[in-house]
């Protein structure tokens, strides 16, 4: 019976297993078990190198996952001066509250920081590529749901990502959290200034979530280390005319203080979204304290970001033919 058991599971694999001429959308870590020392519902810490370095990322193997089950992931990038561990304890994303059936990865940023970031110079979308290499070379990745979601820097190359020609096609969806959106140019007019970007497609998800009392990244943008951070409702609206949706939004009362913007209509609507809490500071807004909103001056939010950033990720996936695209 054992080998009609693996003979039905490598069928499994080879029919989930889109080609596109001789290539494959990358399934290679389906039916292998779990590396030595790792187990369900643990975190493993992973050494690679990447451009010539030794660079590291954490991983949260989801308690549910079965290697013959391609399983979503999402990335998540800590903020300036933070590392894995602090970006862990931060996002909640590993919590069996919010997240049992999917992984999670932190990355660590050369120097505690991220590409995008003015004077940064390491290519950290090829160190994001190599760890989606490795990572499904190793488990059973669903391809159409691999997400990115970060604070503050990290936010920030989370649309370095979405603004990749190749990783758009790669990461279904993204979620920023008080994002960092760096524009190299002055003098700075945060509510008009051009903002590049060239994704590979234009159906891309993002939600996006600031505070109206972000005394870091200022809300209504502006000149910082020397480059152009834009206005926060500039920077959403050109997303929403990136992806077509247009300019016209549909706000939702979240909570206390608390607005959503929703852009599109019909199956779009929601494509685009920015939820605006005016009363918290530069945070993972959480109802629960977390390291920001214990900090002085910070309070916990009337709303909890994570399951919101889960919730959105599911209703996200790449479609056929970005995932084809993609190999």
């Amino acid at each position: 019976m054992l080998w009609l058991k693996a003979a039905f599971l490598t069928g499994l694999v080879e029919a989930l297993v889109i080609t596109k001429g001789s290539s494959l959308i990358p399934l290679e870590g389906c039916l292998k078990a779990l590396p030595r020392g790792q187990a369900l519902g643990k975190v493993a810490n992973i050494t690679i190198t990447s451009g010539g370095l030794s660079r590291y990322y954490l991983i949260s193997i989801p308690p549910t996952y079965r290697a013959e089950v391609p399983t979503p992931a999402i990335l998540s990038y800590h903020g300036g001066n933070r590392n894995p561990e602090d970006q862990l304890e931060l996002d909640q994303l590993t919590n069996p509250k919010f997240n049992t059936d999917t992984f999670v990865i932190y990355p660590q940023g050369f120097n505690e920081t991220w590409q995008g970031v003015p004077g940064v110079k390491i290519n950290d979308v090829q160190f994001t590529t190599d760890i989606l290499n490795h990572v499904q070379s190793q488990y059973c990745i669903d391809p159409s749901r691999i997400y990115a979601t970060g604070k503050s820097d990290g936010g920030g190359f989370c649309n370095v990502l979405a603004c990749d020609p190749v990783m758009s096609h790669r990461i279904a969806a993204f979620a920023p959290v008080s994002g960092a959106y760096y524009i190299d140019t002055l003098p700075c007019e945060p509510d008009t200034v051009p903002i590049p970007c060239q994704p590979g497609r234009n159906d891309i998800p993002l939600l996006e979530f600031h505070g109206g009392n972000d005394t870091t990244i200022s809300y209504d943008g502006g000149e910082r280390k020397n480059e152009c951070l834009p206005s926060i409702p500039h920077f959403i609206q050109q997303w929403a005319v990136r992806d077509g949706l247009g300019l016209h939004n549909v706000t939702t009362k979240v909570a206390s203080n608390t607005i959503s913007y929703k852009f599109g209509t019909g199956v779009h609507f929601g494509m685009v979204e920015h939820v605006y809490d005016a009363t918290i500071g530069h945070d993972w807004p959480s109802t629960e304290p977390n390291p920001d909103n214990l900090a002085v001056g910070h309070h916990v939010a009337s709303f909890n970001a994570t399951p919101m950033i889960m919730e959105f990720f599911k209703q996200h996936p790449l479609n056929f033919w970005d995932l084809v695209s993609e190999v």
